[in-house]
């Protein structure tokens, strides 16, 4: 009779053990859900690298153009190319002025903003280029 009620004792400790593990790892399990953040959103949005490669490519063209008239002629293309390729997806607000032009040297001011669903992102800045 003594070992038929240790037996029981053992039982029910065992099946209490593995109730109480089932529990916490049921709170655990919902609890963890709410509090991880989701990052993986970022990485698919790609406003910043685009916006950023433009404003790199701009300068880009100001080094490549010779005088004046290629100068002209670089901005007007890429501005045309950047509106055409991103278009689709992109709104964007691409303005240049040339402000002084010499023989040896030009400065060109831009204002270059990119809309997106999600953000609006925008510089603007002035830049000398000497050739």
């Amino acid at each position: 009779m003594l070992n038929l009620l240790k037996s029981r004792k053992a039982q029910f400790y065992i099946i209490s053990v593995v109730g109480i593990i089932t529990i916490l790892y049921s709170i655990g399990k919902s609890l963890t859900s709410y509090s991880i953040i989701d990052t993986s959103e970022v990485p698919l949005r790609d406003d910043f690298f685009v916006f950023n490669n433009i404003v790199e490519k701009t300068i880009a063209t100001l080094n490549a153009s010779k005088d004046c008239e290629e100068l002209k002629l670089y901005l007007e293309e890429f501005r045309e190319a950047v509106i055409k390729a991103f278009t689709p997806k992109f709104r964007i607000n691409y303005e240049y002025k040339i402000i002084s032009c010499t023989a040896t040297s030009a400065t060109v001011s831009f204002n270059i903003t990119l809309y997106s669903i999600y953000s609006e992102i925008g510089t603007t800045f002035t830049r000398t280029v000497n050739w």
